[in-house]
């Protein structure tokens, strides 16, 4: 008897975690405001300074949509594009959508430039994009998780990506890569 249940619950438990998978959209784990200096609890040394965290990603974001209402948006974009400015720390970068899902500006790929990407869909087939904009719709900022090849890795890896208005048409985002063993 012992024999044929613990299978059944082994795989009971691991059915239960596919069900949980990247298209549920269940979060990685709980973000904390102080969690400034790394992906992960778990992040390597080599990693604090390599990669970029969550917060910094939000603080970024913040200070560009601040830098967007002092000047210039043409300006603005360009410094988001420069890749040693300081709109590029460690592996993050900014990108500009509209609410219709226009790429405004992209500071990890230059090619989505003035693309439409409203139907653009992440490895787990998830809509990430209309989430984007369903979000921006209901407030103006908030979290958004997907998954997302990263420009040094090439590796699709799972993206916690920050999100605020800068006006009722267009948004501001950057996102860190999840998690960093």
């Amino acid at each position: 008897m012992k024999r044929t249940i613990i299978p059944i619950i082994m795989l009971a438990f691991c059915i239960s975690l596919l069900a949980e998978g990247a298209d549920t959209n269940v979060p990685i784990r709980e973000l904390k405001e102080d969690n400034i200096v790394s992906g992960s609890v778990s992040a390597t040394k080599e990693n604090l300074v390599q990669y970029g965290s969550p917060m910094e990603a939000k603080i970024m974001v913040e200070e560009a949509v601040n830098y967007m209402i002092e000047g210039d948006l043409e300006k603005a974009f360009l410094d988001f594009r420069k890749k040693e400015g300081r709109f590029h720390i460690k592996d993050l970068y900014l990108f500009v959508i509209d609410m219709d899902g226009n790429v405004l500006c992209h500071g990890g790929e230059e090619a989505l430039i003035g693309t439409n990407v409203i139907d653009l869909k992440d490895s787990a087939g998830k809509y990430f994009i209309k989430e984007f904009i369903k979000l921006m719709e209901k407030s103006n900022n908030g979290w958004k998780e997907y998954y997302w090849r990263n420009y040094e890795t090439q590796k699709v890896e799972m993206k916690l990506t920050y999100l605020k208005k800068f006006n009722k048409n267009i948004f501001v985002g950057c996102g860190a890569y999840q998690p960093r063993h």
